[in-house]
């Protein structure tokens, strides 16, 4: 009996220690060309799941990851650039400069960053700026239909402010869960405001992924 109650404190223990080892921090991921991640795209306004968003690594610098987007079932794809952070410099629909700062390595709950960024719509050339607000909120298990896992939920609330976007200017908040086993988000939730009125909610869960 005594030996069962070592064990089962030894066990303990351990999970313990390997939680603590994990919350400490994740590092930025180390990313391989051929990786690909797909997420279900559900309106959150409706709450209809209407497309599944593929999302591949074609090309990697020091500086940059290069990958091809699509949607599962329609024709064509489009090239997406992110820093090595995963955080967004040129994406389908617009460009930002210098970037727009999500997630900063390493990752510690608790840690907070501000950034900000000038956003270029390829659609009609319009610009507008960006002012970001981010915190490192938890580390949280979260299921999802890929499977389920440990997470870090960063929380970032981001304000458009008006030069001649005319199109966004509002608030954005978004809710993160950036998974170290995945190498990217398992989960995100983004909620677009404007003139006191939510706009849209986009809701992605990670339905598959696959590491080199």
């Amino acid at each position: 009996m005594k030996g069962m109650i070592c064990q089962r404190i030894l066990l303990i223990g351990l999970m313990s220690l390997s939680v603590s080892a994990f919350a400490e921090s994740s590092e930025q991921p180390d990313v391989h060309v051929g990786d690909r991640w797909a997420w279900q795209h559900t309106n959150g306004l409706v709450n209809e799941m209407d497309r599944t968003q593929i999302e591949d690594v074609i090309e990697i610098t020091d500086k940059e990851i290069k990958t091809r987007v699509r949607v599962k079932g329609q024709p064509g794809s489009a090239v997406a650039v992110y820093s090595r952070d995963w955080s967004p410099i040129d994406i389908v629909s617009a460009r930002y400069a210098p970037l727009l700062k999500e997630l900063d390595f390493p990752l510690q709950v608790g840690k907070k960053w501000n950034a900000e960024a000038d956003k270029m719509l390829f659609s009609n050339g319009k610009h507008g700026k960006f002012f970001l607000k981010a915190e490192v909120a938890a580390l949280e298990n979260i299921t999802v239909p890929a499977g389920s896992f440990d997470a870090y939920r960063v929380n970032l609330s981001i304000e458009a402010a008006g030069t001649d976007e005319e199109a966004n200017i509002g608030h954005t908040t978004e809710a993160i869960w950036y998974a170290p086993s995945v190498k990217r988000y398992v989960k995100l939730e983004s909620t677009f405001a404007r003139d006191g009125r939510v706009r849209s909610k986009d809701i992605f869960d990670l339905l598959e992924y696959s590491l080199r």
